[in-house]
């Protein structure tokens, strides 16, 4: 059979994460013992590469692992799913970036620790600029600044929709800002802008970068939504049972990407990413229920996850 286009090219971070679920979050000083663990790939680029591998897309990934175990871990979850990681350097002598996040049972919340590694971030010499130039997306989350940078003018000189995952304020991030045509942050990203007030007031002020539409994703309470040609809705949450939120945002980006793949209408695709996210909430892990197509097309068809039209201010 003949492998499929890369139709996404994805430029970001990736990484292990080590999940413990948990009873209770514990107080300091004292022990807990874990009911479950769980070792698996993660970070938002990847994650959401990974959910649209679920979907039939074909993507590559762009980035760097060390060449320790974490690493190789990393690489073969990717390969597993049917990512392209050909792109996917190893520096030899660095630590990869883990996570341990422990997830409180019941709730789903979770608190993550994060250690970023030491590998280089990638240079511009070191993109693949023709496969960028060739795909249809290309997919970023802030990180590798000057290679995404790079990346991102080379995709918008050639007609590549450019998205991004915003999930904290990074420094150097406004120069990113008006290269992306779909920027999808979360709420702590628009604090930033407009520490205090309600998240969707910040949509206005992301517009404003020139991006054509901005989301803001906010958990259980949804997301907001605003286009250029000034419509605004909120998109609500689809009640699951929630066991894990560990890269629902990752998920909803993913599926916003498959969304725009479609050329469907921003309503379409922003309730799309929603389902998305809510089904993968359902297990343990970042990556343990992303769906396939059928099984958010089952959830879509239920009829949840309702649109509302809000009033441009």
């Amino acid at each position: 059979m003949a492998k499929q286009a890369i139709t996404v090219v994805g430029l970001g971070q990736c990484s292990i994460d080590i999940l413990g679920g948990l009873t209770q979050y514990p107080p300091v000083d004292s022990k807990c013992d874990l009911d479950t663990v769980l070792i698996q790939g993660g970070g938002p680029v990847a994650t959401a590469l990974v959910t649209l591998a679920r979907l039939g897309v074909a993507s590559a990934f762009v980035g760097r692992i060390g060449g320790d175990d974490f690493g190789r871990r990393i690489g073969r979850g990717l390969e597993d799913e049917g990512v392209d990681c050909r792109h996917l350097l190893v520096d030899d002598a660095a630590g990869s970036q883990f996570a341990f996040i422990a997830v409180e049972q019941g709730s789903g919340h979770r608190t993550i620790f994060c250690h970023r590694g030491s590998c280089r971030p990638l240079s511009v010499e070191e993109l693949p600029t023709e496969l960028i130039r060739s795909s249809r997306l290309l997919h970023l989350d802030g990180s590798h600044l000057d290679a995404a940078l790079a990346a991102a003018r080379q995709a918008k000189g050639n007609g590549v929709i450019t998205v991004l995952d915003g999930g904290s304020w990074r420094p150097g991030i406004e120069e990113l800002l008006p290269l992306i045509d779909h920027l999808v942050v979360s709420a702590r990203f628009a604090e930033h802008l407009l520490p205090g007030r309600p998240v969707r007031e910040a949509l206005p002020l992301l517009l404003a970068y020139g991006c054509r539409a901005a989301t803001v994703t906010d958990g259980e309470a949804g997301s907001h939504t605003l286009s250029r040609a000034g419509k605004g809705f909120h998109q609500s949450a689809f009640a699951v049972k929630s066991v894990d939120t560990t890269g629902c945002g990752d998920v909803f980006h993913g599926g916003y990407l498959y969304g725009l793949l479609q050329n469907w209408s921003l309503r379409r695709t922003v309730r799309f990413a929603a389902a998305c996210a809510a089904i993968k909430a359902t297990a343990l892990g970042g990556r343990t229920a992303i769906p396939t197509l059928t099984e958010v097309e089952a959830l879509l068809a239920a009829g949840e996850g309702n649109t509302r039209l809000f009033r441009c201010w």
